[in-house]
């Protein structure tokens, strides 16, 4: 009878130890943003997970922003600004980009300004594919004195993230392009 029960233990144990990993996964949280944020003069981090969410999720008016928060994991958001250009290491962030690309994430959109791409800034765009199914997606917009990189973590569609501009500290943005727009 123990010998059953162990061995049942153990199928279950198997069994579950995949769902309990991919519940942990958290890949999709930057690592060593100290690194790029070291000489920021203003700075912003903070990551809502699932309980998280649910919460604030009372406190949205809009059906179609609840539902989108309802499949969501998680959210990530980061944001710095600098006193003047050159004060953050290009190559830190350049890591950050490196993690994303080294944990599987599909690298989808570099945008810079084709007249002067070193002083313009740069946005990117990556996505996390689970079979046909998205379950992430990070901006990182840098420009010489602002890097604002907004992780989110869960089933979307790109139609999904413009029901989340404006909420959790994503920046509110026009559909047809990533650029701040005012309140």
């Amino acid at each position: 009878m123990r010998r059953i029960l162990s061995i049942t233990v153990l199928g279950i144990t198997a069994l579950l130890l995949p769902v309990y990993l991919h519940a942990q996964d958290d890949s999709w949280i930057p690592r060593n943003m100290d690194a790029v944020s070291q000489h920021a003069s203003f700075r912003t981090d903070f990551t809502f997970d699932r309980t998280m969410l649910a919460l604030a999720n009372n406190f949205i008016e809009d059906e179609d922003t609840r539902r989108v928060v309802a499949n969501l994991n998680g959210i990530s958001v980061h944001v710095y600004k600098f006193a003047g250009p050159g004060l953050y290491n290009p190559a830190s962030l350049e890591a950050v980009r490196q993690q994303y690309h080294d944990r599987g994430w599909k690298h989808l959109v570099t945008s810079q300004s084709a007249r002067d791409p070193y002083n313009q800034g740069r946005t990117d765009v990556f996505i996390r594919f689970e079979h046909a199914n998205v379950e992430g997606a990070v901006i990182m917009l840098a420009s010489p004195t602002n890097i604002n990189l907004i992780a989110i973590n869960g089933t979307l569609s790109p139609l999904d993230l413009l029901h989340l501009r404006g909420h959790f500290g994503i920046p509110r943005f026009s559909g047809d392009h990533l650029t701040e727009q005012n309140p």
